[in-house]
């Protein structure tokens, strides 16, 4: 079975692929349409139902096949950008290709793998990621927050000092120490009034499509 390779920088692109992927955060207003794609999965072979026996949906944008299967407990990924908009990358899961291009949270990836892969990322039963090229032979328990980090390049970003990290952790560890941040909450406290810290800006690069009713 061949599969397809997609980028997954936004540089690297060329036959079987889109083209660049585009940053997103919390001002993204723009749209990438994909409109060819020379080399399809062949996708004869994977899941049509999951494994409670519900029939697995998808749904088009151009030529792009999205998963549109996700849990009721799901429902609550944050929005990094505009909800009219959702930012996607493709499934590269090497033992039973998809087709698919998910949405990129971490939430949204523990689903697609559990329903298009049979894959439980929700336990504490460590699995090996399958992507394609993945740089870890390992066993993981945090298999979706990799594949989000490494495999999709999702980043966080300081709102203070702007700095960027791969993961939320790091940056909670990083705002510790945060000058700009520091400065805000003496800022706040000299003048007596109500501190509350700023949210991450989660950054993210992939395809930018309809979040919903796409045809």
């Amino acid at each position: 079975m061949h599969k397809r390779r997609r980028p997954n920088t936004t540089d690297d692109y060329g036959p079987g692929k889109f083209g660049p992927y585009t940053l997103a955060d919390t001002s993204v207003t723009i749209m990438t349409m994909p409109v060819h794609d020379p080399k399809p999965v062949d996708i004869r072979s994977r899941r049509t139902h999951d494994p409670n026996g519900n029939p697995l949906r998808t749904r088009r944008f151009g030529v792009m096949e999205l998963d549109d299967t996700y849990s009721e407990e799901s429902g609550n990924v944050s929005d990094y950008h505009s909800p009219q908009l959702a930012c996607v990358r493709s499934c590269d899961w090497t033992d039973q290709p998809c087709g698919l291009f998910i949405e990129v949270d971490k939430i949204r990836i523990e689903d697609h793998l559990w329903f298009w892969h049979g894959v439980e990322t929700k336990r504490t039963t460590p699995s090996p990621c399958r992507f394609e090229g993945c740089p870890d032979a390992g066993t993981m328990t945090f298999l979706s927050r990799h594949i989000e980090g490494v495999h999709f390049s999702a980043s966080y970003r300081c709102p203070y000092c702007k700095k960027l990290s791969a993961r939320t952790d790091s940056l909670i560890r990083h705002q510790k120490g945060c000058k700009p941040l520091l400065a805000s909450r003496a800022h706040a406290e000299h003048g007596k009034y109500e501190f509350r810290i700023q949210e991450m800006i989660k950054a993210v690069s992939g395809y930018i499509v309809p979040a919903h009713n796409a045809t």
